[in-house]
């Protein structure tokens, strides 16, 4: 059963500190999203193409292609390359194509080395018009890690504030009004159960909150460790319960391996008691998936995971 929170929202920007998975949650929720019948386009701002061959289909670039489908529901993938949102743009404000091409060609790097912010506004702008046209039931923004995601996020309002009229200040303005919009978009942060991961990710989730707006869907702590209550035993008991005979090294190999587990567990719950003190937002926990190499299979259980009950707020 797909949950609610999945599309209150036309547009889904997900975000987190690099190698946290983001991009993996990002095409779990939209093969979810799909497996309901949604028609989903998945959006790599970064241009990693690898998440098209993660759901079974060609590797992203810039061109519209269906990755998967699912019943009636299907998951389209493309990157959306600076240089060609710039192009776009001029197409909608009505330049010829000879001048057009030669404009784009030209005059982005130096437009957007006078005015920081404009690649990350023309690809916001273009996803805006994608959302505004209604392209897609959703909208599945894999935005750069959090370290750059917070700039892309942010790079509406700040010009904003230094430009007073015209285009870029309608874009602008445009752009931080489906931000703002709870209906139109939100954002969907992952984090691993580690302290620096966490860190990051309290510090996004205010500065988004806070500063733009943006509503929060619940909370995604990717690569969790099962919690068994047997871990606490020691292998001698854990042994001895089960009628089992060990030898000394086997004995021996088992409690370093017990120890190494106990001590990921203990740490797991730390972050997570840490992000129910501070961070009050509901959150799903993903599987550690024990494999060296995510693939289709991969996509489809954490899928099922994200379809769980959300827990609640702490």
């Amino acid at each position: 059963m797909q949950p609610t929170w999945v599309t209150e929202a036309t547009v889904l920007v997900v975000a987190g500190k690099g190698g946290v998975g983001s991009t993996t949650v990002g095409a779990a929720v939209a093969l979810l999203a799909a497996r309901g019948g949604a028609d989903v386009l998945l959006i790599s701002v970064d241009g990693r193409e690898g998440v098209g061959s993660l759901l079974g289909g060609a590797p992203l670039d810039s061109e519209d292609r269906v990755l998967r489908k699912i019943g009636k529901g299907r998951v389209r993938g493309r990157t959306i390359p600076p240089r060609q949102a710039f192009a776009d743009y001029l197409e909608l404000k009505g330049i010829s194509g000879v001048l057009r091409k030669a404009a784009s060609a030209a005059q982005l790097d130096s437009i957007a080395a006078a005015t920081p912010g404009l690649e990350h506004l023309l690809v916001l702008g273009k996803i805006k018009e994608l959302e505004r046209e209604h392209a897609a039931d959703l909208i599945v923004v894999d935005a750069p890690p959090a370290g750059h995601a917070a700039a892309f996020l942010h790079s509406a309002a700040a010009l904003q504030k230094v430009v007073a009229n015209g285009p870029v200040r309608a874009q602008a303005d445009e752009v931080a009004a489906m931000l703002a919009d709870r209906t139109r978009c939100q954002g969907l942060l992952v984090t691993l159960p580690e302290e620096t991961p966490v860190n990051e990710t309290i510090e996004l989730a205010y500065d988004l909150e806070e500063d733009l707006g943006l509503d929060l869907a619940p909370l995604i702590v990717n690569g969790c460790w099962p919690d068994r209550p047997g871990m606490t035993l020691s292998v001698t008991a854990a042994a001895k319960a089960q009628s089992i005979k060990l030898s000394s090294v086997n004995r021996a190999a088992l409690e370093v391996s017990a120890e190494f587990g106990r001590m990921r567990l203990e740490g797991q719950r730390r972050q997570l008691a840490r992000l129910d003190e501070l961070l009050a937002l509901p959150r799903l926990l993903l599987p550690r998936l024990p494999t060296a190499h995510l693939g289709t299979v991969e996509l489809d259980l954490l899928a099922d995971a994200l379809s769980a009950t959300v827990e609640g707020r702490a």
